[in-house]
């Protein structure tokens, strides 16, 4: 009898031991490359019982294979390569594998140093001259991105902030304008990001003060 009990605890114990929850290796947590490269990362099972399933992350939402993505899954590997990387491919990325014990999760940073990309371009704004109004221009890049904000004056681009005082800054990628003047503040602007790789972005967009407001203010 007391053999017996002793098979019996050893065989619940191995069932315990078997009955493992996924555990991967981990993965470089900061991977810096540039735009057009190829990169490639690899989620490994140290241990667990079979079978897990593989997702990749961007951020929370889950990666799947297209044109410039291919996923390569096997029992025990599951490999992410990004064809030819762009700057908006820059954030956080997750393996996440689970079986029917639990899951585990590998988080890492991507950086892709390359030309700012559009994120908010201004476009062409008509405002009564005691409207306040706010105009945004944005990019995304590697090494970060900066605005400046320009006015055309006399056929020269002109810093905004020394060319009028109609307009304060926000933010570096938002500025806010109220009580313009017809004749000082009513042309054309300009938004220039740059973050020290070409090309640079640039954007021209109207400011127009409606005349029927303009008299009303006179008034």
């Amino acid at each position: 009898m007391m053999f017996l009990a002793i098979i019996i605890l050893v065989s619940e114990f191995c069932l315990v031991i078997s009955n493992e929850q996924p555990k991967i290796s981990p993965i470089p947590t900061r991977t810096l490359s540039k735009t057009g490269k190829q990169a490639t990362f690899s989620c490994h099972l140290e241990q667990g019982n079979l079978p897990v399933d593989f997702k990749w992350l961007k951020g929370n939402d889950e990666i799947r294979s297209s044109e410039n993505i291919v996923i390569d899954t096997s029992k025990r590997i599951s490999g992410l390569m990004i064809k030819s990387l762009a700057t908006a491919d820059t954030g956080n990325y997750s393996c996440l594998v689970s079986n029917s014990f639990g899951s585990d999760v590998s988080t890492f940073q991507l950086i892709v140093e390359g030309p700012p990309q559009w994120l908010a371009k201004p476009q062409d704004i008509r405002v009564g001259p005691r409207e306040r109004f706010n105009i945004q221009c944005s990019g995304i890049g590697y090494p970060p991105a900066n605005v400046l904000w320009k006015k055309l004056v006399d056929s020269d681009w002109r810093d905004l902030f020394e060319a009028t005082k109609s307009f304060t800054k926000i933010s570096p990628t938002e500025i806010s304008g109220s009580q313009l003047m017809k004749d000082q503040d009513e042309g054309k602007y300009g938004c220039e990001i740059t973050n020290g790789i070409e090309p640079n972005l640039w954007t021209e967009f109207q400011v127009k003060i409606s005349g029927k407001f303009y008299l009303n203010f006179l008034l």
